[in-house]
C-alpha cells in the first residue's frame, strides 16, 4: 500500500476515457451541467472533504498499512450510501457502473478504479477503532468541517438555529443481530439429522447452512434485513418443535429464541431491541458473554439531535448531529449544538 497522500485536486482528463468526450451533445450537456446533483455533490461535498482529518489513522513509521485509495472518495462514498439509503452492494454497483455517481465522487475517467470493498471496510473499521481509543469521531469532525464551509460559502450567520431530536435504533445492531441468530441456528443444525425434517424444511435448513450471514447483511437494506429476521425466527420455532431438547446446542437455540423473539398468533415476532436484556446471548461460541456496561449504564438505543441554521432567504444547513444514549436529556444538547453552529 502507498503512503498517505492527498487526492490530486486537478486530475488530467483523457479524451478517450472521459465520458463527457464520448457522450452525445444532449447527454454530455446534462452530464456537465454544474447545477446537476452529481456536479453539485462533487463541488460542495467531495472536493471539500479535508483528508488531513483522517491522517491519524495512518501514523508514519507503523506497518499497519497505508491507504491505497483516495480518502476523499471513501468518505464521499459513505455519504452517498446514506443519501441513497442503499446496501453496500448497491453502492458499489453504482460506483462501478453509474456515470453520475462516479462523477459525484470525482472518478471522471472510465479507467478510474473504484476502491475495493476490503479497503472500504478497513477504512470504516479504523475510524471506529480510533474513536474507541481516543473518543474522537473523525466522521463527525469531517461533517462539521463541511457544514462550516457551506455556512461560510452561503454567508449564513448561524445566529438562529433550530433543534429537533429523535429516538433511533442502531442499524449496526440489527446487522449483528441477524448474524448472531443465524450463527446460533447453524451451530444447532450441524448437530441434527436433517432427514427427520419435511422436504421443504430440509431444503431451507441446507440454505441456512450454506449461507454466509455477513454477505447477507452486506447485500441487504434495512427492510430486507428485518424480513430475514422474521423468516429465520419462524424457522427456528419449527426446529425447536421438531427436535427434542437433548443437546446443549438445542438449549442454546431455545435461549436465543426466547431472548430475541415472542410468539404472537402462532408466529415468531422479533422483540424490540430495548426488550432484550443485557445478559442475553452475544455469541454462541461464548454463551456467558454479556453486553458491556459503562458507568453502570447499559446502552440499548440512541437519541439523535439535529441542529440546523434558520435564516430567511437562505437554505437551512445542518450544522450538528449529536448521538447519545436514549437516557440523555434533550436540554443537555443545547450548548454544544449552539457552539457548533457559531463556528
Amino acid at each position: 500500500m502507498t503512503m498517505f497522500k492527498k487526492t490530486d485536486p486537478n486530475p488530467q482528463l483523457d479524451i478517450f476515457t472521459a465520458p463527457s468526450m464520448q457522450l452525445g451533445i444532449r447527454a454530455s450537456k446534462k452530464y456537465s451541467d454544474p447545477n446537476a446533483w452529481h456536479n453539485q455533490f462533487y463541488s460542495l461535498v467531495t472536493t471539500k472533504i479535508d483528508e488531513e482529518i483522517f491522517k491519524p489513522l495512518f501514523p508514519e513509521g507503523k506497518k499497519s498499512g497505508r491507504p491505497n485509495a483516495s480518502i476523499r472518495i471513501l468518505v464521499a462514498m459513505s455519504v452517498l450510501k446514506e443519501g441513497f439509503g442503499c446496501s453496500d452492494e448497491d453502492l458499489f454497483e453504482k460506483c462501478e457502473f453509474d456515470l453520475l455517481t462516479r462523477k459525484a465522487l470525482g472518478m471522471e475517467l472510465l479507467t478510474d478504479v473504484t476502491p475495493s470493498i476490503d479497503t472500504y471496510y478497513l477504512f470504516r473499521r479504523r475510524i471506529c477503532e480510533y474513536q474507541e481509543r481516543t473518543g474522537i469521531d473523525l466522521m463527525q469532525l469531517c461533517f462539521e468541517q463541511l457544514a462550516g464551509k457551506h455556512v461560510h460559502l452561503l454567508k449564513i450567520s448561524g445566529k438562529c438555529v433550530r433543534m429537533d431530536s429523535k429516538l433511533i435504533g442502531s442499524n449496526i445492531a440489527r446487522q449483528s443481530r441477524y448474524e448472531l441468530i443465524h450463527t446460533t441456528l447453524v451451530k444447532f443444525l450441524k448437530t441434527c439429522t436433517l432427514t427427520h425434517l419435511s422436504p421443504e424444511q430440509e431444503e431451507r435448513a441446507k440454505e441456512y447452512l450454506k449461507e454466509d450471514s455477513s454477505k447477507t447483511v452486506y447485500r441487504s437494506d434495512s427492510d430486507t434485513l428485518q424480513s430475514n429476521l422474521a423468516r429465520i425466527g419462524n424457522f427456528i420455532m419449527e426446529m425447536l418443535a421438531v427436535f427434542p431438547a437433548t443437546s446443549p446446542a438445542h438449549d442454546l437455540l431455545l435461549r436465543l429464541f426466547e431472548e430475541q423473539y415472542v410468539v404472537m398468533d402462532g408466529k415468531a415476532v422479533l422483540r424490540d431491541k430495548k426488550e432484550v436484556k443485557a445478559d442475553s446471548l452475544q455469541n454462541p461460541n461464548d454463551p456467558d458473554a454479556t453486553y458491556r456496561a459503562k458507568n453502570d449504564q447499559k446502552v440499548q438505543g440512541y437519541v439523535t439531535n439535529i441542529t440546523e441554521t434558520v435564516e430567511e432567504g437562505k437554505p437551512n444547513i445542518i450544522t450538528s448531529v449529536q448521538v447519545e444514549t436514549a437516557v440523555f436529556a434533550d436540554c443537555h444538547f443545547l450548548q454544544e449544538a449552539v457552539e457548533n453552529s457559531e463556528r
